[in-house]
């Protein structure tokens, strides 16, 4: 199975990508649970409209409707804090 996320952007040099799967398919109340006061942007792809959720520099969320994945970019540099924060962050929605 090929992976929605087939074209990789990365929002700054260095960061690291990872992919993860959820329980049940990304829905738009799960974006803007994530989203609460950033600014939302999006990419259109050839797998859908990418929702692109920034975290106040620790984590980057790359969401498509309907799809049980989401992709996420951090910087390796802050060690274990964006990981622990990005888990807390998905059980809110995905538990």
């Amino acid at each position: 199975m090929s992976s929605p996320f087939s074209n990789p952007v990365s929002p700054y040099p260095d960061w690291v990508r990872r992919e993860y799967r959820v329980s049940r398919p990304v829905t738009v109340t799960d974006i803007a649970a994530f989203l609460g006061s950033e600014e939302l942007y999006t990419r259109d792809t050839p797998s859908g409209q990418v929702n692109i959720i920034h975290k106040y520099g620790l984590v980057e969320l790359h969401c498509i409707i309907g799809e049980p994945r989401i992709e996420v970019w951090f910087n390796p540099e802050n060690g274990a804090y964006p990981s622990e924060y990005l888990d807390a962050l998905l059980a809110t929605r995905f538990n």
